[in-house]
Order: C-alpha cells, then structure tokens, then sequence
C-alpha cells in the first residue's frame, strides 16, 4: 500500500482555481502515470498540468508516492505576464511520520517590485498567522533563499502538522487569487513563457531535490526528461489551440 496523505493537495486547488478556466495540457500517459519497481520497492510518479485562464496561468502537479513516502509539489505559473501575476509554488516531503520539508510561497519571476509591493500587506500577515504553527527550519537551502519571499513557510514537523499545512495552503492560494490573479488577469497577456518564467523553472530544475528521489528507480534518462520538460517544462498548450 503506498503512503496515501497529502492526496488532498491537487483536490483543493482544482477547487478553488477551477473558476479561472482549466484546460488539461498536452502530455504523455507515460509521464502522466509511472511506476518503477515491484512491492515494498515500488515507486510511483503521477503528474499532470492544466493551461489555465485562456492561457495566462499554468498549472503542473507532480506526486511521488512509495510505501514510506508522499511527496506532492503543486506550482502556479505565469505564462507571459509575470510582471502582473506571481508564481504560487508548494511542496510537501512525508517521510515516515515526519514531514520533513514543507513549503509554500508566492514568488516572481524575475525583479516585479511593483507586484511585490502590491501583496506585501496581504501576504505578510499570513506568514505571521500561519508560521508559527510549524518547525522552522533554519538552514534554508542557498537556491531556495535566492528565489524565497519573506512571507515564505519552509517548515517540517509530524504528520499530524499536515491538517494546518492544508489550511495554510488553502489560505495563500486564496489569497493568491482574490489579490493577484481575478484583479490582474484582465491586463495579461496569454503565450509563451516569458524569459523570466523559463530562467525560474531552470533555476528549480538544476537544483531540484525531486531527481535524487526519482532517479536511483527511474534511471537518468526519464528522470531528467521528466524533471526538464514537464515537471519544469513549459506550458504544453493542446494541438486543437
């Protein structure tokens, strides 16, 4: 049986950014759905994205499960707008009864201070809501720290922390929307990644913590494929577009 407790991750945020307009992305069932090994070895790769907003936003969703570990990432993209819409990024690493890596942010893709500016006042008060519920962690990888806002969580604790996790990752995705997104959208342009947002997913993919997990059971090869074009990869518009 593989380790079934943040399932709830891309539920939620269907739910709440299904309003905006979600249209299932181009991809290949093979980087949709894989599995590596057999029983107690087995691991299990689930991944899917969604064009969003006619166009404006992206959404990749990426899930590593094995029978001690449930690893969900859930990212927000701008597509060629990034001056007008922030990234919301999340990321939850159960090991065991621990979790040891939790993240939330909402991050830009290059310098937008005027967008910074903007959620300052909504994000800041959060951070200081829901901080403090979790185990800091104090050593912050230097790749995370030159990408991370200061409202950002990066925490770990049991997994019984993950019922606050939820409510935290609710609550900034909301705020993401209702303050960025339905205000900004109107503005935004739809297309291809800006410049900003492909330097942003390459600077997540060469340091991504995901290509050790995966790599030892799916080989280099899928892995980096994976990892490089669809999990980091660019907006996969449908052939009918």
């Amino acid at each position: 049986m593989l380790k079934d407790v943040v399932g709830w991750t891309l539920q939620d945020a269907i739910e709440l950014i299904s309003p905006l307009g979600m249209i299932q992305e181009a991809r290949p069932e093979t980087f949709r759905h894989a599995t590596f090994g057999e029983s107690a070895k087995m691991l299990q790769v689930t991944s899917d994205g969604w064009i969003l907003a006619d166009g404006r936003l992206n959404l990749k969703y990426s899930r590593i499960q094995s029978i001690v570990a449930d690893v969900a990432t859930l990212m927000v993209y701008p597509t060629a707008s990034p001056e007008l819409l922030p990234i919301f990024a999340s990321e939850w690493v159960v090991v065991g009864e621990r979790a040891h890596v939790l993240v939330i942010d909402v991050e830009f893709a290059g310098q937008q201070p005027h967008l910074k500016a903007q959620l300052t006042p909504i994000f800041q008060p959060l951070a200081e809501c829901f901080g403090p519920r979790f185990e800091a962690i104090a050593e912050r990888p230097g790749w995370f720290q030159e990408i991370a806002e200061p409202w950002a969580i990066f925490a770990s604790g049991l997994v019984s922390t993950l019922g606050d996790v939820r409510e935290a990752f609710n609550a900034y995705l909301q705020a993401t929307l209702q303050s960025a997104y339905l205000p900004n959208l109107p503005q935004a342009r739809a297309g291809e990644d800006h410049p900003d947002v492909v330097h942003y997913k390459h600077h997540h993919y060469i340091h991504s913590p995901g290509i050790p997990m995966i790599q030892p059971k799916a080989g280099e090869v899928w892995t980096h494929e994976f990892m490089r074009d669809w999990h980091f990869g660019p907006p996969r518009f449908p052939s009918s577009r």
